[in-house]
Parts: C-alpha cells; structure tokens; sequence
C-alpha cells in the first residue's frame, strides 16, 4: 500500500463529495450542522468554477485530508481577492504537504479568476500555513494573512 503523504491531489468539491467531506468540514467548524453544510455545499458545486467553493486534498490513496473553502470578495485596498476562511488539513505524521498542495492550488483558483490576492485566516502558530504561503504579510490585528498573487 502507498501512503505517501507527499503525493496529494487537489480539486474543487463535487456534489458526489459533500455528504463524505462533512466530517473534515466540522473538524474546521465545529459548530458546522449537517444541514448548513448541505446547503451551502450544494450552492458552490452548482457552479463548479464559480466565484466561491471549496478546494479537496486526497492523498495517494483516495483519502480526504484536506478542505480549504473560498469565496472572492473585493476590498477597498487591493480590488479583488480569494478569501478563505480556514485551511484545514488532516494528517497523522506530516500535515505540511497538505498544506502546501492546498496553498499553491489556491492560487491557481485566485488566478482564474482574476484576483489580485489572496487572503487566509489562520490559526496562531500555524506556520506551515504561513510557510506555504511565502511572502505574504501578517496583520498584528487579526490572523489574516495577505499574499499576492
């Protein structure tokens, strides 16, 4: 069996993979019912390269461990930008592949449409996020973190 946490897979959420995702999602939002989750799934994946979805990482195998929802909002300060809530990744040894594969895919989602940046909310301490998001700038007022694109 190959188990290779180096070889992840990432794509945006497709309806066949909501109902199996919730589990992930909830880790990332534990106040996350069911019935949300439903919803606003099925919203992003009603349009699957909309302005809004969700990005999957598997591993080698098959198995989810990866989520990073997003949506485009547009600021005052840099016009339009991929928002993401959380990137959450799910791994028993080493979460950093996951976290970089989730990362590098988000900017080729921002990319395709048209943002100028990309905007992450993480939790303190997570430096394999910031890590994979390079030279991006941390705000000292909130755990944003800005990169461009």
């Amino acid at each position: 069996m190959n188990t290779r946490l180096d070889k992840v897979l990432v794509k945006r959420l497709s309806p066949s993979e909501i109902d199996e995702t919730f589990w992930l999602a909830r880790l990332a939002f534990p106040d996350l019912t069911p019935a949300r989750w439903k919803a606003t799934a099925r919203r992003w994946t009603a349009h699957p390269t909309g302005a809004a979805g969700a990005l999957l990482a598997r591993d080698a195998a098959g198995r989810l461990i990866g989520l990073a929802p997003f949506n485009v909002r547009t600021n005052l300060q840099g016009g339009r930008s991929l928002w993401v809530e959380k990137v959450a990744s799910f791994a028993l040894l080493d979460g950093r592949p996951v976290v970089q594969a989730l990362a590098s895919s988000l900017r080729e989602v921002a990319r395709s449409l048209d943002c100028r940046g990309l905007t992450v909310q993480i939790e303190t301490g997570d430096t394999a996020l910031l890590q994979a998001l390079g030279r991006g700038r941390q705000s000292a007022r909130c755990t944003l973190v800005s990169a461009t694109v």
